[in-house]
């Protein structure tokens, strides 16, 4: 019964597709002329470390939507023999790319009119500057979601921390305007969303349904898409320790990802 088991896992994650949104800026980690999922952790870049965190759990297809500085990851993963995985890219419009009104949920409709994601098969989308601790996260996620497709007819799950670090102070006023208490980066215990996610193919006939192409702004699946799939009770949720999530958005973010990198490779 548990070879059984095994072997339903195994299919299922031969079934699912990894979508990496890789067309993030170095910018804001001070590395204005390299994409994002090239800057390096250790000896390692970002993009290395989440397409060998989904390999180790089994998925073999992935695809990247990039834009800035694509030809930079084109080389890149050249260089790595495709890390023996499926891959497959789509470049967003240039034009698109230079005036910045992309967006994910461009990106994914992109790739879905070009043929280059099987709008067939289920997918998980992420982030490659989203570090992720727990090795078993890929299937925890999979075999989670499954089970809310089949007891709530779900359509996507989100992967949530149940609160996270505020990075600002936040001041509690008392009726005359006097701060009667201060605190400085205060953990807020809210659901908080990861990026990742795993969707069943009905989502790309959203994407085909809400994303305009020609709109003059970035048009972003979160905000977009996931909130007419709450909407119509197609969403389910999963969580994770918020200690397992690293978030790569700025320098701190950068020098504790590299931290904690270094302290796990020692």
């Amino acid at each position: 019964m548990a070879g059984e088991t095994l072997e339903a896992i195994k299919n299922e994650i031969q079934r699912t597709q990894v979508i990496l949104v890789a067309g993030g800026k170095g910018k804001r980690l001070g590395m204005p002329n390299k994409p994002k999922p090239l800057v390096k952790l250790g000896n390692k870049t970002l993009l290395d470390l989440s397409i060998e965190f989904y390999k180790q759990a089994g998925f073999v297809d992935f695809i990247l939507l990039v834009g800035h500085l694509h030809e930079m990851i084109e080389e890149h993963i050249k260089k790595q023999s495709n890390y023996g995985v499926n891959i497959k890219l789509s470049i967003d419009p240039p034009e698109a790319t230079a005036r910045g009104i992309v967006g994910k949920g461009k990106a994914l409709k992109y790739a879905l009119q070009r043929g280059i994601i099987d709008r067939k098969r289920r997918a998980i989308i992420t982030y490659p500057d989203d570090i992720f601790l727990d090795v078993f996260l890929p299937i925890n996620l999979l075999t989670h979601h499954l089970f809310g497709v089949e007891k709530a007819k779900i359509w996507a799950t989100l992967v949530l921390v149940p609160g996270t670090r505020y990075p600002f102070g936040v001041a509690q006023l008392n009726y005359d305007g006097l701060v009667s208490k201060f605190e400085e980066k205060p953990y807020i215990e809210k659901d908080t969303y990861t990026g990742t996610s795993m969707i069943e193919p009905e989502v790309f006939s959203l994407v085909d349904e809400l994303v305009d192409l020609n709109a003059n702004k970035p048009i972003d699946f979160e905000g977009i898409v996931v909130p007419e799939l709450a909407r119509r009770h197609k969403l389910y949720s999963m969580h994770i320790a918020p200690n397992t999530w690293i978030p790569v958005n700025t320098q701190k973010d950068y020098e504790t990802a590299l931290k904690v990198i270094n302290d796990i490779e020692k």
